[in-house]
């Protein structure tokens, strides 16, 4: 068969690879990998399942307790990136959202698409929304990026501090001063904003093309627009905007030290400082989303980590198991309920009325 003939069948199966069936097919294959292959191998689940079930009643309280104010501790970023959102709204947005996220392939995608429509219908403008979805995502990265510096600081004053440990910060580290330099020059700078924005659609555009999509346009406007839009926020709400997002990810840590310090079992008591050197390496590990909220991915990760710093391999694994079960799971039928509130009306306002339209 001619190369002709075969590009048809090339372009068929690509189709199908990138479409709803070929991610669905990965997010099923990574989970039997993890859940069936690779975790099995690493810890006993029976040794886990008694280390959970041997959970006091004061323990199981304080667990759901931060769980439940992980669960809602995004909400303010969102509030902090557009003025004029109210608790409740936020709340209803980030639980639907969050679930969606969870649960479907590409979920990432979906989930901004479902905050986009749930603020669009609270009555706030594109250009708003639009600006509050780059601004959290901006945030989110930076604090993700400094996290292992952090913790490399703080495993250097308890011990020695491992290699691969001090070379993954480093990285990290450097890729968060050139991306806090990136976005100082595109918010002060509307020449460098223009030349950053030109330089990475050429980038883009070279790797559209090696995995033939279309190429992406229009980058130095939406840019410039950005700029002028962002700018006056991030002037009088950077604060705002920095405590709150570290906050959520504060609150995401407490949950699994605490998981891990209340299922106990040989090295659950190492310092926290460690734990924290686990955690934002998983949580950079995880920014590609492979499968719907990390599914499996995340769970190989952190326990990995965790039997790396000495933690026993069922101790992590107990912990790990209730940590996604608390940060995974439970966001879905909460967000569901959340969601099913927004088709009935809770939140929505007559959209010739916008509110918090301001900047």
């Amino acid at each position: 068969m001619t190369a002709a003939a075969e590009e048809p069948r090339r372009r068929s199966a690509r189709r199908v690879l990138a479409g709803p069936a070929g991610r669905t097919a990965l997010t099923v294959g990574v989970v039997v990998a993890v859940f069936a292959g690779l975790l099995p191998r690493m810890a006993d689940y029976s040794a886990a399942w008694a280390l959970v079930r041997g959970l006091t009643a004061a323990e199981v309280t304080g667990i759901a307790a931060i769980a439940l104010v992980n669960l809602f501790s995004y909400a303010p970023l969102w509030m902090a990136a557009m003025p004029g959102l109210t608790l409740g709204r936020a709340v209803l947005s980030d639980q639907a959202s969050t679930a969606v996220s969870n649960t479907v392939p590409v979920g990432f995608a979906f989930g901004v698409g479902t905050n986009v429509a749930m603020y669009h219908s609270f009555g706030f403008p594109a250009a708003a929304i639009t600006r509050a979805v780059a601004l959290t995502g901006v945030w989110n990265t930076l604090v993700k990026l400094a996290t292992p510096a952090v913790a490399l600081a703080g495993v250097a004053l308890v011990g020695d501090v491992d290699p691969r440990l001090g070379a993954a910060a480093l990285v990290g580290s450097t890729v968060l001063l050139l991306s806090v330099l990136g976005l100082v020059l595109v918010l002060t700078h509307g020449r460098a904003a223009a030349v950053l924005a030109a330089a990475a659609e050429r980038a883009a555009d070279r790797v559209a093309r090696a995995a033939r999509r279309r190429p992406p346009s229009g980058w130095g406007a939406r840019t410039d627009r950005f700029r002028t839009d962002s700018l006056d926020l991030v002037r009088h709400r950077w604060g705002h905007l920095t405590a709150a997002v570290v906050g959520s990810h504060a609150a995401l840590f407490l949950v699994l030290l605490t998981c891990l310090r209340a299922v106990g079992g040989q090295g659950a008591d190492v310092p926290w400082v460690v734990v924290l050197a686990v955690f934002p390496l998983t949580r950079l590990v995880i920014l590609v989303p492979v499968t719907p909220g990390a599914l499996g991915v995340a769970e190989l990760s952190y326990v990995a980590g965790l039997t790396a710093i000495g933690v026993d391999p069922s101790a992590a694994a107990a912990a790990v198991l209730l940590f996604r079960f608390l940060t995974w799971f439970l966001p879905i039928p909460t967000g569901v309920v959340a969601w099913l509130l927004w088709r009935h009306g809770v939140g929505q306002v007559d959209r010739a009325a916008p509110v918090g339209a301001g900047s």
